[in-house]
């Protein structure tokens, strides 16, 4: 199978073209990854983001598969990267996996905490293990955070940024390469048949627009 896949719920847009029908490296069955870009992704600009899937395809020919990112993570980018995938499995009619961020990042199979910054004076943490979550991501003060990590000091901290409060933070950003591997594996529950839903763990911070003031002209 060859799968393509892209994760773009932090800074970092992560875009991977994965064949499975080869192998790498032959003894351990790692697939070949025939493509992978990733690059800065801003708020407002999912240019990179879209480019890179583009040079994917152009590259790599067509895939059997996608896999996209959920988040927890940035609003706009989530949106991007789901509406592209959402898009492609339409148009080549093929299935459309959809999988929480956090199972991407690359910390050992032993397990993992996985930390981002929920903003709203919160941080979201989940504990990970081979590729599955044993807790599932749930908002905390950076205080509560804090304590429940040194409750809880056996396992490495992941996390896409620095987050304060926090000390011994390991960065890393969730990768494309992880997503279609876990992808691969079949799980039933990652397969959507329509538009994925983000992971949100609360409704995103829009700015209210600005009341609208008259001019005096208009004013009697």
């Amino acid at each position: 199978m060859k799968i393509l896949s892209l994760d773009s719920s932090t800074q970092v847009s992560s875009v991977a073209f994965v064949d499975f029908h080869h192998a790498e490296n032959p003894a351990s069955g790692e697939p070949l990854v025939d493509f992978l870009a990733e690059t800065s992704h801003t708020r407002s600009d999912s240019s990179a983001l879209f480019a890179a899937l583009q040079h994917a395809v152009e590259s790599c020919g067509r895939p059997e598969a996608l896999c996209v990112g959920l988040g927890p993570g940035s609003y706009n980018g989530l949106r991007a990267s789901i509406a592209a995938t959402r898009g492609f499995a339409t148009a080549l009619g093929i299935p459309l996996h959809a999988i929480p961020s956090p199972l991407a990042l690359a910390g050992p199979d032993s397990g993992f905490w996985a930390l981002g910054d929920a903003r709203g004076g919160h941080y979201w943490i989940a504990r990970v293990s081979e590729g599955a979550f044993l807790e599932e991501p749930a908002l905390l003060s950076p205080q509560e955070t804090a304590i429940h990590l040194q409750n809880h000091p056996d396992l490495p901290i992941l996390s896409a940024t620095p987050l304060a409060g926090i000390e011994g933070i390991v960065i890393v950003t969730p990768s494309a390469v992880r997503l279609a591997i876990l992808a691969k594996r079949g799980d039933p529950s990652s397969l959507v048949p329509g538009t994925p839903e983000p992971l949100y763990l609360k409704p995103p911070h829009i700015t209210a627009p600005k009341p609208r003031t008259l001019p005096l002209s208009s004013v009697s």
